[in-house]
Protein backbone atom coordinates (compact mmCIF):
# COMPACT_ATOMS: atom_id res chain seq x y z
CA UNK A 1 0.00 0.00 0.00
CA UNK A 2 1.20 3.49 -0.88
CA UNK A 3 0.52 5.91 1.95
CA UNK A 4 -0.80 9.34 0.89
CA UNK A 5 1.28 12.42 1.36
CA UNK A 6 -0.07 14.99 3.77
CA UNK A 7 -1.00 18.11 1.77
CA UNK A 8 0.11 21.67 2.46
CA UNK A 9 -2.66 23.83 3.91
CA UNK A 10 -0.88 27.20 3.54
CA UNK A 11 2.29 28.54 1.92
CA UNK A 12 4.09 31.77 1.09
CA UNK A 13 7.05 32.85 -1.03
CA UNK A 14 10.15 34.10 0.77
CA UNK A 15 12.29 35.46 -2.06
CA UNK A 16 13.31 32.46 -4.15
CA UNK A 17 12.32 30.12 -1.30
CA UNK A 18 8.86 28.56 -0.98
CA UNK A 19 7.74 28.12 2.63
CA UNK A 20 4.85 25.66 2.95
CA UNK A 21 3.10 24.25 6.03
CA UNK A 22 1.61 20.78 6.24
CA UNK A 23 -0.01 19.87 9.51
CA UNK A 24 2.43 20.86 12.25
CA UNK A 25 5.50 21.06 10.01
CA UNK A 26 6.95 23.82 7.83
CA UNK A 27 9.00 22.85 4.76
CA UNK A 28 11.11 25.13 2.59
CA UNK A 29 11.79 24.51 -1.11
CA UNK A 30 13.99 26.02 -3.75
CA UNK A 31 11.61 27.60 -6.26
CA UNK A 32 14.00 27.19 -9.21
CA UNK A 33 14.90 23.52 -8.69
CA UNK A 34 12.00 22.29 -6.52
CA UNK A 35 14.36 20.62 -4.06
CA UNK A 36 13.50 20.32 -0.37
CA UNK A 37 15.82 22.54 1.67
CA UNK A 38 14.74 22.18 5.28
CA UNK A 39 11.90 21.18 7.56
CA UNK A 40 10.74 22.38 10.98
CA UNK A 41 8.21 20.61 13.19
CA UNK A 42 6.24 22.27 15.96
CA UNK A 43 6.81 20.59 19.35
CA UNK A 44 3.88 18.63 20.76
CA UNK A 45 1.63 20.42 23.23
CA UNK A 46 1.02 19.18 26.74
CA UNK A 47 -2.60 18.33 25.90
CA UNK A 48 -1.50 16.15 23.02
CA UNK A 49 0.98 14.33 25.24
CA UNK A 50 -1.78 13.56 27.71
CA UNK A 51 -3.98 12.20 24.93
CA UNK A 52 -1.31 9.64 24.10
CA UNK A 53 -2.18 7.69 27.27
CA UNK A 54 -4.40 4.78 26.22
CA UNK A 55 -7.98 4.93 27.40
CA UNK A 56 -7.81 1.45 28.89
CA UNK A 57 -4.73 2.37 30.90
CA UNK A 58 -6.45 5.51 32.18
CA UNK A 59 -9.50 3.48 33.15
CA UNK A 60 -7.33 1.08 35.13
CA UNK A 61 -5.73 3.96 37.01
CA UNK A 62 -9.16 5.37 37.82
CA UNK A 63 -10.33 2.00 39.09
CA UNK A 64 -7.27 1.78 41.33
CA UNK A 65 -7.81 5.29 42.68
CA UNK A 66 -11.56 4.79 43.23
CA UNK A 67 -12.57 4.30 46.89
CA UNK A 68 -13.37 0.78 48.04
CA UNK A 69 -16.78 0.24 49.54
CA UNK A 70 -16.42 -0.87 53.17
CA UNK A 71 -17.38 -4.41 54.03
CA UNK A 72 -20.63 -5.18 55.70
CA UNK A 73 -19.23 -5.51 59.16
CA UNK A 74 -16.16 -3.32 58.78
CA UNK A 75 -15.50 -0.03 60.47
CA UNK A 76 -16.24 3.34 58.90
CA UNK A 77 -13.83 6.03 57.88
CA UNK A 78 -10.81 6.81 59.93
CA UNK A 79 -11.52 8.98 63.03
CA UNK A 80 -15.22 9.02 62.15
CA UNK A 81 -18.38 7.21 63.13
CA UNK A 82 -18.96 3.74 61.73
CA UNK A 83 -20.96 3.44 58.54
CA UNK A 84 -24.48 2.16 58.67
CA UNK A 85 -25.00 -1.52 58.01
CA UNK A 86 -27.30 -2.41 55.17
CA UNK A 87 -29.12 -5.66 54.89
CA UNK A 88 -28.84 -7.21 51.46
CA UNK A 89 -31.20 -9.82 50.11
CA UNK A 90 -30.10 -12.49 47.68
CA UNK A 91 -31.64 -10.51 44.79
CA UNK A 92 -29.73 -7.38 45.77
CA UNK A 93 -26.51 -9.37 46.01
CA UNK A 94 -27.02 -10.71 42.48
CA UNK A 95 -27.82 -7.21 41.20
CA UNK A 96 -24.68 -5.87 42.86
CA UNK A 97 -22.54 -8.56 41.26
CA UNK A 98 -24.04 -7.78 37.86
CA UNK A 99 -23.15 -4.10 38.28
CA UNK A 100 -19.60 -5.01 39.21
CA UNK A 101 -19.19 -7.26 36.18
CA UNK A 102 -20.55 -4.60 33.79
CA UNK A 103 -18.02 -1.75 33.65
CA UNK A 104 -19.63 -0.28 30.54
CA UNK A 105 -22.34 1.55 32.47
CA UNK A 106 -20.18 4.62 32.99
CA UNK A 107 -19.05 4.54 29.39
CA UNK A 108 -22.64 4.36 28.19
CA UNK A 109 -23.52 7.37 30.29
CA UNK A 110 -20.62 9.32 28.82
CA UNK A 111 -21.70 8.34 25.31
CA UNK A 112 -25.20 9.54 26.08
CA UNK A 113 -23.87 12.91 27.22
CA UNK A 114 -21.80 13.26 24.06
CA UNK A 115 -24.88 12.62 21.92
CA UNK A 116 -26.77 15.34 23.74
CA UNK A 117 -24.05 17.89 23.22
CA UNK A 118 -24.44 20.22 20.23
CA UNK A 119 -21.99 19.54 17.48
CA UNK A 120 -19.53 22.37 17.00
CA UNK A 121 -17.44 22.13 13.87
CA UNK A 122 -15.21 24.99 14.95
CA UNK A 123 -13.94 23.02 17.93
CA UNK A 124 -13.66 19.96 15.72
CA UNK A 125 -11.31 21.94 13.50
CA UNK A 126 -8.86 21.99 16.38
CA UNK A 127 -9.08 18.23 16.84
CA UNK A 128 -7.32 17.39 13.58
CA UNK A 129 -5.62 14.32 15.00
CA UNK A 130 -2.17 15.92 15.04
CA UNK A 131 0.09 15.54 18.05
CA UNK A 132 1.28 19.16 17.79
CA UNK A 133 -0.47 22.46 17.03
CA UNK A 134 -1.19 22.91 13.33
CA UNK A 135 0.07 25.87 11.34
CA UNK A 136 -2.96 27.82 10.07
CA UNK A 137 -1.40 30.98 8.59
CA UNK A 138 1.93 32.17 7.18
CA UNK A 139 3.35 35.60 6.35
CA UNK A 140 6.74 36.85 5.25
CA UNK A 141 8.51 40.19 5.43
CA UNK A 142 9.22 42.06 2.21
CA UNK A 143 12.97 41.63 2.62
CA UNK A 144 12.50 37.86 2.96
CA UNK A 145 14.48 37.64 6.21
CA UNK A 146 11.67 36.62 8.56
CA UNK A 147 8.70 34.27 8.36
CA UNK A 148 5.68 34.53 10.68
CA UNK A 149 3.56 31.47 11.42
CA UNK A 150 0.39 31.04 13.46
CA UNK A 151 -0.22 27.77 15.28
CA UNK A 152 -3.88 27.44 16.07
CA UNK A 153 -4.31 25.18 19.07
CA UNK A 154 -1.87 27.10 21.29
CA UNK A 155 -2.94 30.52 19.84
CA UNK A 156 0.72 31.39 19.22
CA UNK A 157 2.45 33.70 16.76
CA UNK A 158 5.89 32.28 15.95
CA UNK A 159 8.70 34.20 14.31
CA UNK A 160 11.41 32.52 12.23
CA UNK A 161 14.59 33.82 10.70
CA UNK A 162 15.40 32.67 7.19
CA UNK A 163 19.07 31.70 7.25
CA UNK A 164 21.14 30.77 4.21
CA UNK A 165 24.68 29.60 4.83
CA UNK A 166 26.99 27.28 2.98
CA UNK A 167 24.52 26.78 0.16
CA UNK A 168 21.85 25.48 2.53
CA UNK A 169 18.71 27.07 3.91
CA UNK A 170 16.92 26.65 7.21
CA UNK A 171 14.29 28.34 9.33
CA UNK A 172 15.46 29.19 12.82
CA UNK A 173 12.72 29.57 15.40
CA UNK A 174 13.23 32.87 17.22
CA UNK A 175 10.18 33.53 19.37
CA UNK A 176 6.74 32.29 20.35
CA UNK A 177 4.02 34.64 21.64
CA UNK A 178 0.68 33.27 22.83
CA UNK A 179 -2.14 35.66 22.03
CA UNK A 180 -5.24 36.22 24.21
CA UNK A 181 -7.46 34.75 21.49
CA UNK A 182 -6.77 32.51 18.55
CA UNK A 183 -5.45 34.49 15.54
CA UNK A 184 -7.12 33.76 12.22
CA UNK A 185 -5.28 36.14 9.88
CA UNK A 186 -1.98 38.02 9.98
CA UNK A 187 -0.10 40.53 7.87
CA UNK A 188 3.08 42.60 8.17
CA UNK A 189 3.51 46.35 7.86
CA UNK A 190 5.31 47.88 4.90
CA UNK A 191 8.38 48.74 7.00
CA UNK A 192 8.74 45.12 8.18
CA UNK A 193 8.61 46.18 11.82
CA UNK A 194 5.06 45.37 12.96
CA UNK A 195 2.85 42.29 12.87
CA UNK A 196 -0.89 42.86 12.54
CA UNK A 197 -2.96 39.99 13.96
CA UNK A 198 -6.74 39.55 13.67
CA UNK A 199 -8.41 36.99 15.93
CA UNK A 200 -11.68 35.09 15.83
CA UNK A 201 -13.21 37.30 18.55
CA UNK A 202 -13.05 40.40 16.36
CA UNK A 203 -9.94 42.14 17.77
CA UNK A 204 -6.91 43.37 15.83
CA UNK A 205 -3.57 43.62 17.64
CA UNK A 206 -0.17 45.01 16.67
CA UNK A 207 3.07 43.39 17.81
CA UNK A 208 6.69 44.28 17.10
CA UNK A 209 8.27 41.92 14.61
CA UNK A 210 11.22 41.27 16.89
CA UNK A 211 10.06 40.97 20.51
CA UNK A 212 11.83 42.76 23.33
CA UNK A 213 14.56 40.68 25.03
CA UNK A 214 12.90 41.25 28.42
CA UNK A 215 9.15 40.74 28.90
CA UNK A 216 7.44 44.13 28.94
CA UNK A 217 4.44 44.80 31.15
CA UNK A 218 1.99 47.52 30.25
CA UNK A 219 2.77 50.50 32.55
CA UNK A 220 -0.01 51.89 34.71
CA UNK A 221 0.18 55.00 36.86
CA UNK A 222 -2.79 54.02 39.04
CA UNK A 223 -3.36 50.73 40.82
CA UNK A 224 -5.48 48.32 38.87
CA UNK A 225 -9.08 48.08 39.95
CA UNK A 226 -9.94 44.52 40.92
CA UNK A 227 -12.82 42.85 39.19
CA UNK A 228 -16.11 43.20 41.02
CA UNK A 229 -16.92 40.34 43.32
CA UNK A 230 -20.25 38.99 44.35
CA UNK A 231 -21.81 40.96 47.25
CA UNK A 232 -23.42 37.79 48.61
CA UNK A 233 -20.90 35.79 50.65
CA UNK A 234 -20.59 32.10 49.98
CA UNK A 235 -22.47 30.04 52.60
CA UNK A 236 -22.19 26.24 52.51
CA UNK A 237 -25.49 24.41 52.47
CA UNK A 238 -24.26 21.95 55.12
CA UNK A 239 -23.09 22.60 58.71
CA UNK A 240 -21.53 20.67 61.59
CA UNK A 241 -24.94 19.41 62.74
CA UNK A 242 -25.90 17.84 59.42
CA UNK A 243 -22.74 15.85 58.67
CA UNK A 244 -21.32 12.88 60.51
CA UNK A 245 -18.40 11.41 58.55
CA UNK A 246 -14.82 12.62 58.63
CA UNK A 247 -14.71 13.00 54.86
CA UNK A 248 -17.72 15.31 54.80
CA UNK A 249 -16.27 17.38 57.63
CA UNK A 250 -13.09 17.93 55.62
CA UNK A 251 -15.15 18.90 52.58
CA UNK A 252 -17.07 21.42 54.68
CA UNK A 253 -13.85 22.98 55.96
CA UNK A 254 -12.60 23.36 52.36
CA UNK A 255 -15.86 25.06 51.38
CA UNK A 256 -15.59 27.52 54.27
CA UNK A 257 -12.10 28.49 53.15
CA UNK A 258 -13.41 29.42 49.72
CA UNK A 259 -13.72 33.15 49.01
CA UNK A 260 -15.23 35.22 46.28
CA UNK A 261 -11.88 36.34 44.96
CA UNK A 262 -11.94 36.74 41.17
CA UNK A 263 -9.96 34.34 39.06
CA UNK A 264 -6.78 35.94 37.81
CA UNK A 265 -6.54 36.03 34.02
CA UNK A 266 -3.10 35.44 32.58
CA UNK A 267 -2.39 38.44 30.36
CA UNK A 268 0.41 38.36 27.78
CA UNK A 269 3.62 39.82 29.14
CA UNK A 270 5.08 40.73 25.73
CA UNK A 271 4.52 44.05 24.02
CA UNK A 272 1.20 44.20 22.17
CA UNK A 273 -1.46 46.81 21.48
CA UNK A 274 -5.15 46.57 20.70
CA UNK A 275 -5.87 48.55 17.52
CA UNK A 276 -9.54 48.00 16.74
CA UNK A 277 -12.38 45.59 17.23
CA UNK A 278 -15.39 44.10 15.48
CA UNK A 279 -18.47 42.55 17.03
CA UNK A 280 -18.07 39.47 14.87
CA UNK A 281 -15.43 36.91 13.97
CA UNK A 282 -12.74 38.37 11.72
CA UNK A 283 -11.84 36.44 8.60
CA UNK A 284 -9.21 38.57 6.85
CA UNK A 285 -7.06 41.67 7.42
CA UNK A 286 -4.99 43.74 4.99
CA UNK A 287 -2.77 46.81 5.10
CA UNK A 288 -3.09 49.15 2.12
CA UNK A 289 -1.35 52.42 1.21
CA UNK A 290 -3.09 54.88 -1.09
CA UNK A 291 -1.68 58.32 -1.89
CA UNK A 292 0.73 58.18 1.03
CA UNK A 293 -1.91 57.24 3.62
CA UNK A 294 -2.12 53.86 5.33
CA UNK A 295 -5.33 51.94 5.98
CA UNK A 296 -6.32 48.76 7.79
CA UNK A 297 -9.08 46.88 5.98
CA UNK A 298 -10.83 44.06 7.85
CA UNK A 299 -13.59 41.60 6.92
CA UNK A 300 -15.82 39.59 9.23
CA UNK A 301 -18.41 36.86 9.30
CA UNK A 302 -21.30 39.35 9.46
CA UNK A 303 -20.86 40.57 5.86
CA UNK A 304 -18.93 43.73 6.86
CA UNK A 305 -15.80 45.24 5.33
CA UNK A 306 -14.43 47.97 7.57
CA UNK A 307 -11.91 50.59 6.48
CA UNK A 308 -9.87 52.07 9.36
CA UNK A 309 -6.96 54.43 9.41
CA UNK A 310 -3.48 53.05 9.81
CA UNK A 311 -1.40 53.06 12.97
CA UNK A 312 -1.52 55.09 15.23
CA UNK A 313 -5.09 56.17 14.32
CA UNK A 314 -6.56 52.71 13.80
CA UNK A 315 -9.49 53.55 16.08
CA UNK A 316 -10.82 56.02 13.50
CA UNK A 317 -13.23 54.44 11.01
CA UNK A 318 -13.02 55.83 7.50
CA UNK A 319 -16.01 53.89 6.18
CA UNK A 320 -17.61 50.54 5.40
CA UNK A 321 -18.09 48.52 2.24
CA UNK A 322 -21.60 47.11 2.62
CA UNK A 323 -23.32 44.86 0.11
CA UNK A 324 -22.44 41.27 0.95
CA UNK A 325 -25.25 39.06 2.21
CA UNK A 326 -23.06 36.14 3.34
CA UNK A 327 -19.82 35.79 5.22
CA UNK A 328 -16.68 37.29 3.68
CA UNK A 329 -13.53 35.19 3.53
CA UNK A 330 -10.94 36.95 1.36
CA UNK A 331 -9.83 40.47 0.40
CA UNK A 332 -7.56 41.16 -2.57
CA UNK A 333 -5.92 44.46 -3.55
CA UNK A 334 -4.17 44.31 -6.95
CA UNK A 335 -0.67 45.73 -6.61
CA UNK A 336 -1.10 47.94 -9.69
CA UNK A 337 -4.47 49.29 -8.47
CA UNK A 338 -4.44 49.72 -4.69
CA UNK A 339 -7.69 51.69 -4.86
CA UNK A 340 -9.57 48.62 -6.10
CA UNK A 341 -10.74 45.84 -3.79
CA UNK A 342 -11.96 42.38 -4.84
CA UNK A 343 -13.83 40.46 -2.15
CA UNK A 344 -15.52 37.07 -1.98
CA UNK A 345 -16.99 34.63 0.50
CA UNK A 346 -20.09 32.50 0.79
CA UNK A 347 -21.99 34.13 -2.09
CA UNK A 348 -22.20 33.29 -5.77
CA UNK A 349 -20.54 36.53 -6.91
CA UNK A 350 -17.23 38.29 -6.54
CA UNK A 351 -17.47 41.98 -5.61
CA UNK A 352 -15.28 44.71 -7.11
CA UNK A 353 -15.13 47.89 -5.00
CA UNK A 354 -13.82 51.39 -4.99
CA UNK A 355 -13.29 50.80 -1.32
CA UNK A 356 -12.31 54.33 -0.24
CA UNK A 357 -15.73 55.50 -1.42
CA UNK A 358 -17.49 52.33 -0.23
CA UNK A 359 -18.88 51.88 -3.75
CA UNK A 360 -19.56 48.63 -5.61
CA UNK A 361 -18.19 48.99 -9.14
CA UNK A 362 -19.23 45.61 -10.53
CA UNK A 363 -19.91 41.97 -9.73
CA UNK A 364 -19.09 38.73 -11.51
CA UNK A 365 -20.86 35.41 -11.06
CA UNK A 366 -18.39 32.76 -9.96
CA UNK A 367 -20.83 29.96 -9.22
CA UNK A 368 -21.79 29.48 -12.87
CA UNK A 369 -18.19 28.53 -13.66
CA UNK A 370 -18.06 26.19 -10.65
CA UNK A 371 -21.31 24.52 -11.72
CA UNK A 372 -20.02 24.07 -15.28
CA UNK A 373 -16.90 22.39 -13.91
CA UNK A 374 -18.92 20.04 -11.67
CA UNK A 375 -21.09 18.96 -14.61
CA UNK A 376 -18.15 18.51 -16.94
CA UNK A 377 -16.08 16.44 -14.49
CA UNK A 378 -19.11 14.78 -12.84
CA UNK A 379 -17.78 15.76 -9.41
CA UNK A 380 -19.41 14.45 -6.23
CA UNK A 381 -21.83 16.74 -4.39
CA UNK A 382 -21.79 17.35 -0.65
CA UNK A 383 -25.58 17.76 -0.57
CA UNK A 384 -28.52 16.23 -2.36
CA UNK A 385 -30.21 18.04 -5.20
CA UNK A 386 -29.09 19.55 -8.49
CA UNK A 387 -25.68 21.07 -9.03
CA UNK A 388 -27.17 24.55 -8.89
CA UNK A 389 -28.23 24.01 -5.26
CA UNK A 390 -24.64 23.42 -4.10
CA UNK A 391 -23.26 26.49 -2.37
CA UNK A 392 -19.70 27.74 -2.76
CA UNK A 393 -17.18 29.37 -0.44
CA UNK A 394 -14.26 31.37 -1.83
CA UNK A 395 -11.02 30.17 -0.24
CA UNK A 396 -8.52 32.40 -2.03
CA UNK A 397 -8.27 35.49 -4.26
CA UNK A 398 -4.84 36.31 -5.68
CA UNK A 399 -3.57 38.94 -8.11
CA UNK A 400 -0.81 38.61 -10.70
CA UNK A 401 0.46 40.43 -13.76
CA UNK A 402 1.08 38.76 -17.09
CA UNK A 403 2.42 40.05 -20.38
CA UNK A 404 -0.11 39.73 -23.21
CA UNK A 405 1.32 41.00 -26.47
CA UNK A 406 2.89 44.33 -25.60
CA UNK A 407 0.62 45.06 -22.65
CA UNK A 408 0.69 44.13 -18.98
CA UNK A 409 -2.60 42.60 -17.84
CA UNK A 410 -3.91 42.26 -14.31
CA UNK A 411 -4.92 38.64 -13.67
CA UNK A 412 -7.09 37.55 -10.74
CA UNK A 413 -6.90 33.90 -9.64
CA UNK A 414 -9.74 32.51 -7.51
CA UNK A 415 -10.08 29.21 -5.63
CA UNK A 416 -13.12 27.73 -3.90
CA UNK A 417 -13.29 25.31 -1.00
CA UNK A 418 -13.57 21.71 -2.18
CA UNK A 419 -13.29 22.60 -5.90
CA UNK A 420 -10.42 21.08 -7.96
CA UNK A 421 -9.78 24.04 -10.26
CA UNK A 422 -8.31 27.51 -10.63
CA UNK A 423 -10.56 30.24 -12.01
CA UNK A 424 -8.73 33.13 -13.69
CA UNK A 425 -10.22 36.50 -14.56
CA UNK A 426 -8.87 39.57 -16.31
CA UNK A 427 -9.34 42.92 -14.55
CA UNK A 428 -10.26 45.40 -17.25
CA UNK A 429 -9.57 49.13 -17.30
CA UNK A 430 -13.21 49.68 -16.23
CA UNK A 431 -12.52 47.61 -13.09
CA UNK A 432 -14.61 44.68 -14.28
CA UNK A 433 -13.69 40.99 -14.14
CA UNK A 434 -13.89 38.94 -17.34
CA UNK A 435 -13.55 35.18 -17.07
CA UNK A 436 -10.61 33.91 -19.08
CA UNK A 437 -9.87 30.35 -17.93
CA UNK A 438 -11.02 27.45 -15.78
CA UNK A 439 -8.03 25.21 -15.11
CA UNK A 440 -8.95 21.76 -13.71
CA UNK A 441 -6.62 20.24 -11.12
CA UNK A 442 -6.03 16.69 -9.95
CA UNK A 443 -7.23 17.62 -6.46
CA UNK A 444 -8.97 20.35 -4.51
CA UNK A 445 -7.00 23.60 -4.42
CA UNK A 446 -5.79 24.38 -0.89
CA UNK A 447 -3.28 27.21 -1.24
CA UNK A 448 -1.79 29.37 -3.99
CA UNK A 449 1.43 31.38 -4.15
CA UNK A 450 2.08 33.82 -6.97
CA UNK A 451 5.66 34.60 -8.00
CA UNK A 452 6.87 36.84 -10.84
CA UNK A 453 7.36 33.94 -13.23
CA UNK A 454 5.32 31.02 -11.91
CA UNK A 455 2.25 30.16 -9.87
CA UNK A 456 2.42 27.34 -7.32
CA UNK A 457 -0.67 25.46 -6.15
CA UNK A 458 -1.07 23.04 -3.27
CA UNK A 459 -3.68 20.37 -3.95
CA UNK A 460 -5.42 17.91 -1.66
CA UNK A 461 -4.16 14.37 -2.24
CA UNK A 462 -6.24 12.90 0.61
CA UNK A 463 -9.84 13.66 -0.34
CA UNK A 464 -11.57 12.89 -3.59
CA UNK A 465 -11.64 15.81 -6.04
CA UNK A 466 -14.76 17.86 -5.47
CA UNK A 467 -15.38 16.51 -1.96
CA UNK A 468 -14.34 17.74 1.49
CA UNK A 469 -15.20 14.53 3.35
CA UNK A 470 -14.84 11.54 1.02
CA UNK A 471 -11.36 10.01 0.98
CA UNK A 472 -9.71 8.84 -2.21
CA UNK A 473 -10.40 5.22 -3.01
CA UNK A 474 -7.27 4.59 -5.11
CA UNK A 475 -4.36 4.35 -2.65
CA UNK A 476 -1.96 2.66 -5.09
CA UNK A 477 -1.01 5.94 -6.75
CA UNK A 478 1.02 8.62 -4.98
CA UNK A 479 0.77 12.13 -6.36
CA UNK A 480 2.71 15.24 -5.50
CA UNK A 481 0.97 17.98 -3.51
CA UNK A 482 2.72 20.93 -5.18
CA UNK A 483 2.07 21.85 -8.80
CA UNK A 484 3.54 24.80 -10.68
CA UNK A 485 2.19 26.69 -13.69
CA UNK A 486 3.42 29.46 -15.96
CA UNK A 487 1.64 32.36 -17.65
CA UNK A 488 1.57 32.34 -21.44
CA UNK A 489 -0.46 35.11 -23.09
CA UNK A 490 -2.47 35.52 -19.93
CA UNK A 491 -3.29 31.80 -19.63
CA UNK A 492 -1.95 29.29 -17.11
CA UNK A 493 -0.12 26.30 -18.56
CA UNK A 494 1.54 23.37 -16.83
CA UNK A 495 5.04 22.03 -17.17
CA UNK A 496 6.72 24.14 -14.54
CA UNK A 497 9.07 23.14 -11.74
CA UNK A 498 8.62 19.66 -10.28
CA UNK A 499 8.83 19.89 -6.49
CA UNK A 500 10.33 17.17 -4.35
CA UNK A 501 8.07 15.01 -2.21
CA UNK A 502 8.22 14.79 1.55
CA UNK A 503 8.90 11.67 3.49
CA UNK A 504 6.39 8.86 3.14
CA UNK A 505 3.99 8.59 6.04
CA UNK A 506 3.51 5.47 8.10
CA UNK A 507 0.42 3.98 9.69
CA UNK A 508 0.24 6.77 12.27
CA UNK A 509 0.19 9.43 9.59
CA UNK A 510 -2.51 7.60 7.65
CA UNK A 511 -4.76 7.76 10.69
CA UNK A 512 -3.99 11.46 10.94
CA UNK A 513 -4.62 12.44 7.34
CA UNK A 514 -8.00 10.79 7.50
CA UNK A 515 -9.01 13.40 10.07
CA UNK A 516 -7.54 16.42 8.27
CA UNK A 517 -10.85 17.51 6.77
CA UNK A 518 -11.52 19.85 9.67
CA UNK A 519 -8.13 21.51 9.23
CA UNK A 520 -8.23 21.85 5.45
CA UNK A 521 -11.90 22.76 5.08
CA UNK A 522 -13.50 25.07 7.62
CA UNK A 523 -14.95 27.98 5.66
CA UNK A 524 -18.39 26.45 5.21
CA UNK A 525 -18.74 26.43 9.00
CA UNK A 526 -18.95 30.22 8.83
CA UNK A 527 -22.28 30.03 7.01
CA UNK A 528 -25.13 30.98 9.29
CA UNK A 529 -27.92 28.48 9.58
CA UNK A 530 -31.52 28.90 10.54
CA UNK A 531 -31.78 30.21 14.10
CA UNK A 532 -28.08 31.17 14.22
CA UNK A 533 -27.99 34.86 14.96
CA UNK A 534 -24.29 35.19 15.66
CA UNK A 535 -21.35 33.47 17.25
CA UNK A 536 -21.80 30.03 18.69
Amino acid sequence: MVYPQMPYQCMVACGDILVAARGSSIDSFNVETGSLLSSWTCPASQEAKKEKIPAAETQKKEEIKSPITPSEGGGGEENGPPTKKRKLSSENIEAKSDETSTPKTTQEQQDGKKKKQKQNNRSDAVASGLQAPAVIALAVTKDGRHVIAVTGEDKSIRMFESIEEGGSHRLQHISQRAMPKRPCSITISADDKTIISADKFGDVYSLPLIPSPVPTLQPSSAPQTPEPTSSIPFIPAANELTIHSQRNRKALENQKRQTNRPTEKAEPTFEHKLLLGHVSMLTDVALVEVQGRNYIVTADRDEHIRVSRGIPQAHIIEGFCLGHTEFITRLCFPSSRPGVLISGGGEDELFIWEWLAGKIVSKVNLKTHVDDLRRRLDLPKESEGPVESTKIAVSGIFSAQAVVGSEMWDIIIVTCEGVPALFTFTLTSQNKLEHSQTLPLSGNALAVTVLPSILIVSIDTIHSPGSTSELRSNTNERSNCLHSFEFQNGMLVGGGVAFAEGEEGGEGEVGTVGRLGNLLYGLENLRKREGDGGEE
